[in-house]
């Protein structure tokens, strides 16, 4: 076979070139799509949003107000009944912003260098380099951004993107109400006579009150907040050894709390609502830090499932170069991440000789749509 004719080499030609990248998107071999934070708390909203000549789109997300009901009106036989009130619809709308992983591109004399590869190690070899070195280093970069906003709208009610080296600025602001964010209690939570277990609980009682919903809900902490603050919390540890006891395996009064112990003794305590931990960490190449967008000392009371949507749009790029695009040069377009990923492959001509080139996009943004009954708690601050 001739290199032009390679598998490589048809990644970038218009038509065939989808093709190829499908198979290597399908192929687990060479691509891995990891679990990530965003999907376990974000669905993919099946919707796609309509995106203006300008390539601005903007998304809108509602919830109505559940009514709870109350204490049915006394009648008399054959009489009218009296109709409920409509709860109202809150929304809230933002434009959906754009990201770009770092490109890969060849020059003339590294594709020189690819033919002498090609004759002797063969596609395959080809094909698996440009795999697992350039398209999942992007897709990593897809995943990463989406967990990073994700942890932060869930800690912050907000998403202000101050990462990478392109546009920096506020994203998206979700409405919930001033009563929903709260303070730690009688206590910081780091506080070592802090009874966590009873503050969470009277937390729990408190919106229970305030939204009419009982049950259904769960707590959400990071996990550098599980090992650091709960862990090490005295009530928490007391009930730990309680069940020991009562499942008959006492533990000494010195003993170590680990994670799994932990987390089945808070899952016995009656009236504690379940504890969802996790973790989510990024690599900034504006800072050349690895990131978290969870706020430290945040713990969220929300409701159970999903908490919200990611919201996308279509990339300009695809309809632009389509119509508009430089006739010398070739693209190709292709779908990844559930739709929430664009991969372009170009070929374009640089002076006398042409590049080839990989470029991911994602236009997406994750939503609260829970946003009414979304409690974000200041663990550091006791209450005043």
């Amino acid at each position: 076979m001739k290199f032009e004719n390679s598998y490589y080499n048809t990644i970038w030609k218009s038509r065939e070139g989808r093709k190829v990248v499908e198979m290597i998107l399908a192929d687990p071999n060479l691509i891995k799509i990891n679990p990530s934070f965003y999907a376990k708390y974000f669905k993919i909203d099946p919707q796609i949003c309509p995106t203006n000549a300008k390539g601005e789109a903007t998304f809108i997300s509602e919830m109505r107000e559940q009514d709870h009901g109350g204490l049915m009106d006394m009648r008399a036989p054959l009489s009218d009944t009296l109709t409920a009130d409509k709860k109202g619809i809150a929304h809230y709308s933002d434009t959906i912003p754009e990201f770009s992983a770092r490109g890969f591109y060849e020059k003339a004399t590294e594709r020189m260098y690819k033919e002498k590869m090609f004759e002797q190690f063969g596609d395959t070899a080809l094909i698996a380099q440009y795999a697992t070195d350039e398209i999942q280093r992007m897709i990593n970069s897809a995943q990463q951004t989406l967990s990073y906003m994700g942890a932060m709208l869930l800690s912050t009610g907000n998403v202000i993107y101050k990462k990478g080296e392109g546009i920096q600025g506020a994203v998206i602001k979700a409405p919930i109400p001033e009563a929903n964010r709260d303070t730690a209690g009688a206590k910081a939570w780091s506080d070592p006579d802090c009874d966590i277990i009873s503050q969470m609980i009277a937390k729990q009682d408190k919106y229970k009150d305030l939204f009419g919903i009982e049950g259904g809900f769960v707590w959400q902490i990071s996990k550098e907040q599980f090992k650091n603050v709960f862990m090490k919390n005295k009530q928490v540890l007391e009930w730990i050894r309680y069940v020991g006891v009562i499942n008959n395996t006492p533990l000494p009064e010195s003993f170590k709390a680990t994670e799994e112990m932990t987390v089945k003794a808070l899952a016995q305590y009656d009236g504690l609502a379940p504890i969802v931990i996790d973790s989510e960490s990024s690599y900034d190449y504006g800072t050349g830090n690895f990131v978290k967008g969870w706020k430290e000392g945040i713990a969220i009371y929300r409701p159970a499932g999903f908490a919200g949507m990611i919201r996308r749009a279509e990339i300009l790029d695809e309809t632009a170069f389509a119509k508009y695009g430089n006739s010398v040069n070739t693209y190709n377009f292709s779908k990844t991440l559930g739709g929430l990923a664009t991969i372009m492959n170009s070929v374009t001509v640089n002076g006398n000789f042409k590049e080839w080139h990989t470029d991911l996009f994602v236009k997406a943004v994750p939503t609260l749509d829970q946003f009414l009954y979304h409690v974000i708690i200041d663990t550091t601050q006791a209450d005043a």
